[in-house]
């Protein structure tokens, strides 16, 4: 298992962030941590049926390559995204499998894991694992805590 840290954020609340007044400094900041040697992984929550109906129009959402492409103009790299089944995040045991498995892939330790995201239940289950975690809401925005992260291992 590597000392690196993983960077684990929620796609939905890095959309939220990184559309906003705040976003080129966002991704500069992401970019930096990826420099300082975090991997970073974006999470995402997926149907588990897709279907015409239930897609959601390609320009609705910014998607991977978006992302990726703003993080390499700014100097960093997005390692991946990580789409989760919307039923693994309805029960304990998948949410730490889903954990498990994104530590596995990356051979990172618990407790050099890093998730931010505006989710109770995977925030709890992560906690409960070991990951650090980082509740995103209106008191705590994700720059705050990526400003902090940036400190840490600066």
């Amino acid at each position: 298992m590597t000392r690196q840290p993983l960077l684990l954020i929620s796609r939905k609340d890095l959309i939220e962030a990184s559309e906003g007044d705040g976003g080129d400094r966002l991704v500069r900041t992401l970019a930096n941590l990826t420099r300082a040697g975090f991997h970073f992984v974006a999470t995402a929550s997926q149907p588990d049926v897709w279907s015409r109906s239930s897609a959601v129009s390609k320009r609705s959402r910014p998607g991977p390559k978006r992302l990726r492409d703003r993080m390499a103009e700014a100097g960093g790299i997005l390692d991946g995204v990580y789409y989760i089944p919307q039923s693994l995040l309805t029960q304990r045991t998948r949410r730490e499998e889903a954990i498990r498995d994104i530590l596995n892939r990356f051979g990172v330790l618990e407790e050099n894991c890093y998730l931010a995201s505006s989710n109770r239940k995977f925030l709890s289950t992560a906690a409960n694992f070991g990951v650090k975690t980082l509740k995103i809401d209106e008191k705590h925005r994700l720059q705050d805590h990526l400003d902090f992260l940036q400190a840490e291992f600066a």
